[in-house]
């Protein structure tokens, strides 16, 4: 079986000198910023990577080398003797003209950058997590393509990202003719490192200028660009996620209504909105998405790390 990598972005949003340079960024760039680009729910970390480590070892074993990326910082906790185990500092892979970067959009578009990094690769946020088992096949196709999970809803711009979701779409929209209008649905994404390229060359002057932005910002360009691309042509196989999206027997799916309850493929549950236990129940998602934002609250934060070691009791091998 071809080896398939899985890549996080981290950042400890605790870390004095980080917060430190994150200040002096702010305050050198002379603009305002929107709250969903420089919140404190964008940065804190609540050991959700750790979670979502054991969420890995325990459902998807088969993936092969593991990606952090961080801005020269490193878990504590994080076992660096680990064989999967690789820790990326930004430096290594993004030009030096655009760091410092608190930006996940523009690291985004200097993954395809990092030599080490495999063909086949899914991206992921610290705070996704696998819930029940997965096979490569849940990511890509038996002919090898990505399986682009998107929302059944057509992207609305509201916010700065959903804005730049209709950015991505129509770009590729005027590109190659034609694009899904399907929001993509947010949980961990399958690539091909070879297409990810072929469309950042496509987009080369909005890649750059997404690369320079050091906070988030309007009109970038967005790695949902990828997944659009790859659909326009033929190079990812579309995947509608709805309630009953992790199950494909119309059988399964009433059983689910009987009892009450959904069977997605993946779920966003913001933590801001409370009663985390009693959702999950609900959505029961394969993949599951524990969405920090500027509404979340200290308290809330710690009802989801209390959830989360109920979830994933037992220390990984990725820790020490």
């Amino acid at each position: 079986m071809e080896r398939i990598d899985l890549v996080y972005l981290w950042v400890d949003g605790s870390d004095p000198e980080w917060l430190q340079q994150k200040q002096r960024a702010l305050a050198e760039s002379g603009r305002e910023y929107s709250a969903q680009a420089v919140a404190k729910g964008r940065f804190v970390q609540c050991d959700e990577l750790k979670y979502s480590l054991r969420s890995v070892e325990k459902y998807a074993p088969w993936v092969d080398r593991i990606f952090i990326l961080t801005a020269d910082q490193r878990p504590e906790w994080l076992n660096m003797e680990h064989p999967k185990i690789r820790l990326i500092s930004h430096c290594d892979f993004i030009p030096a003209e655009y760091l410092p970067t608190f930006n996940s959009s523009a690291i985004e578009m200097c993954i395809s950058e990092i030599e080490e990094l495999g063909e086949k690769f899914i991206l992921a946020n610290d705070d996704m997590f696998l819930l029940r088992p997965v096979v490569p096949s849940f990511f890509y196709t038996p002919e090898g393509l990505p399986v682009a999970r998107m929302s059944p809803s057509v992207v609305k711009g509201s916010d700065l990202y959903s804005n730049k979701v209709l950015r991505a779409q129509r770009l590729v929209a005027e590109r190659y003719g034609h694009s899904c209008v399907r929001m993509p649905h947010h949980n961990m994404d399958a690539y091909l490192k070879e297409d990810v390229r072929a469309c950042e060359e496509q987009f080369r002057q909005e890649v750059e200028a997404t690369r320079s932005h050091t906070f988030r910002t309007e009109g970038e360009f967005h790695r949902s660009a990828w997944l659009y691309a790859a659909l326009a042509t033929g190079r990812a196989e579309e995947r509608v996620v709805g309630h009953y999206g992790a199950s494909r027997s119309w059988w399964e799916a009433w059983k689910c209504r009987l009892a009450g309850r959904y069977c997605m493929e993946s779920k966003v549950v913001g933590i801001h909105r409370g009663e985390l236990a009693r959702r999950v129940r609900k959505y029961n998602p394969t993949i599951l998405c524990l969405n920090d934002t500027e509404h979340a609250t200290d308290s809330q934060r710690q009802q989801m790390k209390d959830l989360l070691e109920r979830l994933f009791p037992e220390k990984s091998s990725f820790e020490k």
